[in-house]
């Protein structure tokens, strides 16, 4: 992250408390080349970010769902981390991939397979 020290960097260390402790590496990316666009997904990720009608983990269990669905392969372990930060299971996370394939087809499992598999070597460790 830049050095900046400014509010851009502010809504950073917010959002990575926010998460668990986590910042993805594509939010770093957009951080280190365009700081003022970290304002607006801090502003946009407030629904995923906060408890409400569903609680941030089911909430987050949906965002994995539709990052596997929409094929975006460098999206899913970010999602199943923060999820996972939130208090999701493996099992919850087996399910929520479970769903996808039926949904979207077996297709959704191999776009899947590098992120999950990452996220639960990190959990046996």
């Amino acid at each position: 992250m830049c050095g900046c020290g400014d509010r851009h960097g502010e809504i950073m260390r917010a959002l990575g408390d926010k998460m668990g402790g986590y910042v993805p590496e594509t939010l770093k990316a957009i951080y280190d080349h365009r700081p003022e666009l970290v304002e607006l997904i801090e502003r946009l990720d407030r629904v995923l970010l906060e408890d409400g009608a569903l609680d941030k983990k089911t909430k987050r269990l949906i965002a994995l769902a539709c990052v596997i669905t929409r094929m975006c392969e460098d999206c899913v372990y970010p999602q199943a981390r923060v999820a996972v930060n939130y208090g999701a299971t493996k099992e919850e996370i087996l399910e929520t991939l479970e769903i996808c394939m039926i949904t979207g087809g077996v297709p959704t499992f191999s776009i899947a397979k590098g992120g999950i598999s990452r996220l639960f070597k990190e959990m046996e460790d």
